[in-house]
C-alpha cells in the first residue's frame, strides 16, 4: 500500500487587543527558599500565545518547564517528559512509531494522508507529521505543552493540543562549553558536548551535539541482539546576528536512528528455535522474544529502524518602533525512515511489515506585533505552509490462502501498543 499527500495551505489571523490582566504574584512577597529554587531552575518564559510572557499571564493551561530543569530531572527523551506532564503521555513503540496522547485522545497515525490531533513545533515550526516528529531533547531552552483546542493560534492539527519545544540558540553575550557523559550496564551510554562562540561584534556560534545508546532490554532468546535498543546520534548548529534592529537566528538540526527490532511477543506460541522447533521460553512478558523477518523480505533488511530527520530554520525579527516588531519565521524540513518489524510476535516468519515514510515540508509565516508596554497588545499575521510526503507499507505472509486473517491491533489505551495478538 503506498499513499501521497501534498498539502498546501494559506492561513492570516489577526488577534483582537486584549487588556492585559495585572500580574498581582509578582508584588507577593517570596518564600523561604523560593528565590533559591529560581535560580538553581532558571526563570520560565513561554510563548504559547505567540509572544513571551509569564505562565501566571497566559490564560491557557500551558504546562512550561525550562531547559535547566529538564537537566535537573534527568528528562532526555520526550517518553520521559510525559512522566512529568499531567494529561500529556508519549507512548513510544520506536522513535519511528511514536504516540502522543492529549487528555486521553492519541495522535499517532504515521499514513501521509492523516491529520494530526496534537501538533508538535520546534522553534515554532511544525513537524507534526508523526515518523519524522520525535527528536531528541538536548541543549533546550524550554519546553511547554499546551493543552486543549489550540487551532486558532498553532493551525488545525492542534485540535486537542500543541508541544512546542525551544532549542537554545547562539549567545552573543559570552563563551561557552559543555561536556557531559553517561554510562550505566546493559551497554548505556550518553554524551553530550556543547560550545558557544561569541564574536564580540552581536554574532555568535552554537554547536551541540548527543549520542544516545543503549542494548535491547527484552532478549532474543535464539542469541541475536537484543530487541528494542537505542542508538541515536544528533548535532544541531545556530548562528545569531544582531545588524542594528534585525535580530537573526539560523538553526540547523541532523538526527539519525539505528535500532533493533521492536519486541512483539506472542500470547500463543512460545519462543522457539525457527530450525529446530527447540521452546526457548515461555509467552510470558519477561520471557525473550524470537522474531523472523520474511526471506528476502524487503531485499533481505533485518529487524529494525532507519530514519533521518534534517532541517534549517531561519527565525529573525525586526524592531519598527518601541510597539511595532516584525517577526519571521522561515523552514525547510526532511525525513526518511524505514521500519521492518515482525508484528505476530512468533519465530515462524508468518507476517512481516515494513514502512518507508517519506516527507518534505515548508513554511513561512510573518508577524506583526504591537505593544507598548500598556493594557493593550495585538498582533496580525499570515501563515504559509507546504508539505509533500509518501508513505508505503508492504507484508509478507507464510499463508497462501486469502481467507488468512490479517494481525488485529489492540487500540485500547490501557493495553501495550508493542503486542499484536494472534
Amino acid at each position: 500500500m503506498r499513499a501521497f499527500r501534498t498539502t498546501t495551505l494559506l492561513t492570516a489571523s489577526l488577534l483582537a487587543l486584549v487588556a492585559a490582566a495585572p500580574a498581582f504574584a509578582a508584588d507577593a512577597p517570596v518564600a523561604s527558599g523560593a528565590e533559591d529554587q529560581d535560580t538553581r531552575l532558571g526563570e520560565v518564559v513561554i510563548t504559547a500565545q505567540k509572544r513571551a510572557q509569564d505562565p501566571v499571564e497566559v490564560p491557557v493551561a500551558v504546562t512550561a518547564y525550562s531547559g535547566k530543569f529538564l537537566e535537573a530531572i534527568g528528562v532526555k527523551a520526550f517518553d520521559e517528559l510525559s512522566a512529568f506532564t499531567p494529561g500529556f503521555l508519549v507512548q513510544n513503540q520506536s522513535n519511528n512509531n511514536s504516540g502522543f496522547v492529549m487528555r486521553g485522545i492519541t495522535s499517532d497515525s504515521g499514513s501521509a494522508t492523516d491529520e494530526t490531533r496534537v501538533s508538535i513545533y520546534q522553534d515554532g515550526v511544525p513537524i507534526s507529521r508523526s515518523r519524522g516528529s520525535y527528536v531528541e531533547l538536548f541543549d533546550m531552552e524550554r519546553v511547554e505543552v499546551a493543552k486543549g483546542p489550540q487551532s486558532t493560534l498553532f493551525g488545525r492539527g492542534a485540535l486537542i493540543g500543541a508541544v512546542n519545544l525551544v532549542q537554545n540558540k547562539a549567545n552573543p553575550a559570552r563563551n561557552d562549553w559543555l561536556l557531559k557523559a553517561e554510562g550505566g550496564t546493559n551497554g548505556y551510554f550518553v554524551g553530550e558536548g556543547m560550545v558557544n562562540f561569541a564574536f564580540g561584534d552581536g554574532s555568535a556560534l552554537r554547536i551541540a551535539a548527543r549520542a544516545r545508546k543503549n542494548d535491547g532490554y527484552v532478549d532474543d532468546a535464539a542469541g541475536g541482539d537484543a530487541y528494542n535498543s537505542t542508538n541515536t546520534k544528533a548535532v544541531r548548529a545556530a548562528y545569531h546576528l544582531e545588524p542594528g534592529p534585525l535580530k537573526l537566528d539560523l538553526i540547523g538540526n541532523y538526527q539519525e536512528d539505528s535500532t533493533s527490532g521492536t519486541s512483539f511477543k506472542s500470547h500463543t506460541f512460545n519462543p522457539s528455535n525457527p530450525v529446530t522447533g527447540e521452546v526457548l521460553g515461555d509467552t510470558g512478558v519477561s520471557s525473550g522474544a524470537t522474531l523472523s523477518p520474511g526471506a528476502g523480505f524487503e531485499g533481505g533488511k533485518p529487524l529494525g529502524l532507519d530514519r533521518k530527520v534534517y532541517g534549517l530554520t531561519a527565525l529573525a525579527e525586526y524592531r519598527i518602533s518601541d510597539s511595532l516588531t516584525l517577526s519571521s519565521i522561515t523552514a525547510t524540513r526532511a525525513f526518511h525512515s524505514v521500519e521492518v518489524f515482525d508484528p505476530d510476535g512468533s519465530s515462524l516468519p508468518i507476517i512481516t511489515f515494513a514502512e518507508d515514510a517519506q516527507g518534505r515540508q515548508q513554511s513561512q509565516e510573518l508577524r506583526l506585533r504591537y505593544d507598548d508596554g500598556g493594557r493593550f497588545t495585538g498582533f496580525v499575521g499570515a501563515n504559509y505552509f507546504h508539505e509533500t510526503g509518501s508513505f508505503r507499507a508492504s507484508s509478507t505472509s507464510a499463508w497462501s490462502w486469502p481467507c488468512w486473517p490479517a494481525p488485529r491491533r489492540w487500540a485500547s489505551a490501557d493495553r501495550p501498543r508493542n503486542r499484536w495478538p494472534i
